[in-house]
């Protein structure tokens, strides 16, 4: 897919269209992670429930100690 970069305000953006959003299972207002390769972006959904109990889970007795 070749897409061109469009001014968004003071920006340059890229739409992305339904059916690759569907892909990616995204709906606005998730967010994304962005990360560079050597030979372009990796984009990634952020699944914040999961990255907290994932968080939560690893860090236990530090968050029970700062909550005491």
């Amino acid at each position: 897919m070749i897409k061109k970069l469009q001014n968004i305000g003071n920006s340059r953006g890229i739409i992305l269209e339904k059916s690759l959003l569907k892909l990616l299972r995204v709906e606005q207002d998730d967010q994304v992670e962005i990360v560079p390769q050597e030979d372009g972006l990796l984009i990634k959904k952020i699944d914040v429930k999961s990255a907290y109990k994932r968080i939560s889970e690893k860090h236990r007795r530090s968050l029970d100690k700062l909550g005491e």
